[in-house]
């Protein structure tokens, strides 16, 4: 999966933005060449090996308090095409202080403005709702922890629900995944981060391969409008030392450059 702007798991967490409206436009690459589907018609799609790069636009609306709604519009670099052009949403209640609840809706899944086919624009019940709490550690672990006055540590633990799902194993759909996640977003100097969380599936036979055991991002973050951000991230398909199918290599994430929009 790439990582959104807005729309990454961890992607709001240290944002503090309470602009209404908000958006950002990005250029995200991954760092070895892979096999893409590409579609060139309708009814029809090719096979490419590339670096997947995109240009993504995302934008956001939180009407009051910390609801919102976001959408990121994403197209590539090369080989565009009203068909090869996607996006990703979210919506819901997400506060990003510690010791706060959430409950968001977000789908990265196969969404598409010009679908080819008899496919759908969206397949809504193959989202993920996923409710969480951010919490700070006790200050007399806190105070060991921290490098710097003013530097940041925030944690969560999570549980998110997907009512459809696609099964490679069975090459088709089934129902009701279930994902638990925990982890912590360090932040230091107010603007340099680094961000890690696992997930464990109650249901193993859940895990797809491109399902992560974990992910993790750091990089420079400017938050405010105007500002840039660099991050990379690596979300698919990681696998903790000793699994099989472990491909957590680094060149598996994905490096995005951000530009918070002045408005």
């Amino acid at each position: 999966m790439q990582a959104g702007v807005f729309t990454s798991r961890w992607g709001r967490l240290f944002s503090g933005n309470k602009d209404k409206f908000s958006g950002a436009l990005s250029f995200s690459s991954g760092l070895k060449d892979q096999w893409l589907t590409i579609p060139n018609g309708s009814e029809s799609a090719r096979q490419k090996k590339k670096i997947n790069q995109l240009l993504n636009l995302s934008l956001q609306y939180s009407p009051y308090s910390y609801w919102f709604a976001n959408i990121t519009m994403r197209a590539p670099i090369t080989d565009f095409d009203k068909y090869t052009s996607d996006f990703r949403y979210s919506f819901g209640y997400d506060d990003w202080h510690p010791n706060t609840f959430s409950l968001v809706y977000s789908n990265y899944g196969d969404n598409h403005f010009f679908p080819s086919g008899n496919a759908r624009r969206t397949y809504f019940e193959q989202g993920a709702f996923t409710f969480a709490w951010k919490f700070s550690l006790p200050k007399a672990l806190e105070r060991h922890l921290l490098i710097n006055k003013g530097d940041a540590l925030t944690c969560q633990v999570g549980y998110s629900w997907v009512p459809r799902y696609y099964s490679l194993a069975d090459n088709g759909i089934r129902d009701n995944k279930q994902v638990a996640l925990g982890g912590c977003g360090y932040t230091f100097k107010q603007h340099f981060f680094i961000r890690a969380t696992a997930f464990w599936y109650p249901q193993s036979d859940q895990q797809q391969p491109w399902n992560g055991d974990y992910s993790y991002s750091f990089g420079y973050a400017g938050y405010t409008p105007g500002s840039l951000s660099l991050q990379y991230s690596n979300y698919s398909g990681t696998r903790f030392p000793g699994r099989s199918n472990a491909n957590a290599k680094f060149r598996e994430g994905t490096v995005s450059l951000i530009w918070f929009l002045p408005f």
